[in-house]
């Protein structure tokens, strides 16, 4: 078994609420747990970062029919990379909301995600994704 990690960028067409964030997230977790895929999804209001995890081919085809999706748009992936391990391992989908202003450095790069950036910049992506490992809203 090939471990693989992918994470992209998204910018919402729609305004999600609590709800429907909800729904998404009982609906991703679902397929994710069938799929053993894990994760994190972080909500930026308009913006998506999602990270996936598991086998190599069953990441690529979670991401393929997930950058189908209407509800988002501008998907960029931004991030692949082989894993010894999981950093999710107990997440279906975890899911955190954040104030993209806050976060020093990412609001200009959510705003124009590159593969160039995050290869310049993988230990502040990491590091960004550690904020978040050990909290979940819902």
């Amino acid at each position: 078994m090939s471990l693989y990690c992918l994470i992209y960028t998204s910018i919402s067409n729609q305004k999600f609420s609590e709800d429907d964030l909800k729904k998404l997230l009982q609906k991703s977790r679902i397929k994710n747990k069938a799929k053993g895929v894990t994760g994190l999804l972080l909500y930026l209001d308009p913006y998506f970062l999602q990270v996936l995890e598991g086998e190599e081919h069953i990441v690529n085809q979670s991401f393929h029919e997930i950058s189908t999706d209407i509800r988002h748009n501008k998907i960029t992936l931004i991030y692949r990379q082989p894993l010894e391990k999981l950093k999710f391992p107990d997440w279906s989908m975890g899911f955190n909301k954040a104030d993209v202003t806050k976060i020093d450095g990412f609001s200009e790069f959510l705003k124009q995600p590159s593969p160039e950036f995050s290869k310049n910049f993988q230990d502040a992506i990491e590091e960004l994704l550690d904020m978040f490992k050990h909290e979940t809203l819902f």
